[in-house]
């Protein structure tokens, strides 16, 4: 008899404790590693700007931020992070951008569908070109 109720206690404590967890990572600054490691090898930097994104991304979906990181309505900015480029890229780095991206993210290929529609939406908005329509 008093086995379920020691179960349904340490279940409440344990949900307690990862609430807890969660509401202190939301006010925890990520250092920044790379500044630390000063001139170590570059890929520091390149890991250290993707963890950072990682711990962003996860804080806003915590703070009821859209799902995935993507806004309701693409944004030029939004295009260029998406394609890894600058708002101001010429077409043809542009095209060679998406390009790129759609090697790695072709749902034929295992990528997602979702992103590769994400990939072409970026490539509408970046060459102004008439919308697509979309599946999602």
């Amino acid at each position: 008899m008093a086995t379920p109720f020691f179960v349904g206690c340490g279940v409440a404590a344990g949900a307690m404790a990862l609430r807890g967890a969660l509401h202190l990572a939301q006010h925890v600054k990520v250092p920044n590693m790379a500044s630390n490691m000063g001139a170590a090898a570059p890929n520091w930097q390149a890991a250290s700007a993707a963890a950072q994104k990682l711990y962003v991304d996860a804080a806003s979906r915590l703070k009821g931020g859209s799902p995935g990181g993507f806004e309701k309505q693409m944004t030029r900015r939004e295009a260029a992070s998406i394609l890894g480029i600058k708002e101001s890229a010429a077409k043809n780095e542009v095209k060679e951008a998406h390009r790129r991206m759609m090697i790695l993210n072709h749902p034929d290929k295992g990528g997602s569908p979702f992103i590769a529609t994400k990939i072409n939406e970026a490539l509408d908005q970046l060459s102004n070109r008439a919308k697509r329509s979309s599946a999602f």
